[in-house]
């Protein structure tokens, strides 16, 4: 076994496993996402990452705070590749794709949502 496949086996077994590193989130898919029919929500084993520790959202101009994540998912568990400015729904809230790239075999999805203050 190459180093390769020793990664590949270690992201399955170790990282994207919910024993070790990964939790599970919930994913909701659209067949029409415009108008939000043929609703899709599929339990995964993922890596949730905040940008602040508190998880908090950072708060910016005018009353409006932005909710920022990083995923981390085995791209063969969430079946296919987003594309940039497409909605993604996690845990029954709405981002927008902001990045996306996939390193070693586990798709990195970079996502922000707005909202605002109560």
């Amino acid at each position: 076994m190459n180093l390769r496949e020793q990664m590949a086996k270690d992201v399955q077994l170790t990282f994207m496993n919910s024993n070790e590193f990964a939790e599970i989130h919930t994913v909701t898919t659209y067949t029409d996402d415009a108008k939000q029919t043929g609703r899709k929500d599929r339990q995964l084993e993922m890596i949730v990452e905040k940008f602040t520790l508190d998880g908090k959202p950072i708060q910016s101009a005018e009353g409006v705070s932005a909710h920022n994540v990083i995923i981390h998912i085995d791209p063969d568990v969430l079946v296919y590749t987003p594309r940039v400015d497409q909605y993604f729904y996690l845990d029954f809230m709405r981002y927008v794709i902001k990045g996306v790239s996939n390193d070693t075999g586990i798709l990195k999805i970079v996502l922000e949502a707005n909202g605002k203050r109560p």
